[in-house]
């Protein structure tokens, strides 16, 4: 069984969220990706099945810090 993040509010952040669409496994893969500089925005985007303004805040770390 996987720990479950919390915040200090008490509330689930990261993957154990229960409306994460990402596992922890596939936002490392994705900010790996992006910083060898091989791909944008939008292809990351198209590959995980999700926004380009997701993936930038993902791979900015403005959100996903967590796990």
């Amino acid at each position: 069984m996987s720990e479950i993040k919390r915040a200090p509010s008490g509330c689930r952040v990261g993957a154990s969220h229960q409306k994460a669409k990402l596992t922890s496994e596939q936002v490392a893969e994705m900010r790996a990706i992006y910083e060898t500089g091989g791909k944008g925005y939008g292809f990351l985007a198209e590959i995980y099945k999700c926004g380009a303004s997701t993936v930038r805040d993902i791979v900015q770390y403005r959100t996903r810090f967590a796990g």
